[in-house]
């Protein structure tokens, strides 16, 4: 008789872990089916291009050069703000100024603020600063990986931060397309 009870305890045992590592493998097949498809071509996801920053993290210590005089991350204290590294002869930076130009008019008369730090020579700057200055004051040129790109983290353009006007980062993105998820987000 302890025998059988044993055996039973057993299959009992036996039964239960087999139930929770079902469980397991039925949620993670879940969530690989409930996941948007990645596009044929996607960078695999631990190679995903990220910033230096990141949401909840304290807007970083910057100097801007601007045609109006050297502008540091002070400048914003108080204000959100919308901060993009943009590089000239760049084919999304220029599909995504639609989309800077339509968060400029949405959220600057509320008191927020554009930054738009233009990354590459300065000569080949002339056409994007042309489309980004009557948006806001705080423009910069810097080479590529100047130092303020390299506060942030930028390697990849256009990149965008969205700051509260603490100086906490809510958001960020990289590339064509990034921005109108930001739009939802306005300050």
């Amino acid at each position: 008789m302890t025998y059988a009870v044993a055996g039973l305890a057993l299959m009992v045992a036996a039964t239960l872990v087999n139930a929770l590592l079902t469980t397991k493998v039925v949620k993670a097949w879940q969530a690989v089916i409930t996941a948007p498809p990645r596009p044929r071509n996607a960078v695999p996801a631990e190679d995903e291009p990220t910033l230096a920053v990141a949401e909840g993290e304290r807007l970083p210590a910057f100097t801007l050069h601007t045609p109006e005089g050297e502008a540091t991350e002070s400048a914003l204290d108080g204000q959100p703000a919308l901060i993009c590294f943009l590089r000239p002869a760049c084919g999304p930076t220029r599909d995504s100024l639609p989309e800077i130009e339509r968060w400029a008019a949405a959220n600057t008369p509320s008191g927020a603020r554009l930054v738009a730090i233009v990354n590459g020579a300065e000569d080949e700057a002339g056409p994007l600063l042309e489309a980004v200055t009557p948006l806001t004051g705080l423009t910069a040129v810097e080479p590529s990986g100047g130092p303020v790109a390299t506060a942030f983290g930028v390697r990849y353009h256009p990149s965008f931060v969205l700051v509260r006007a603490d100086g906490t980062i809510t958001e960020t993105g990289i590339g064509q397309g990034s921005l109108p998820a930001l739009n939802l987000l306005t300050v």
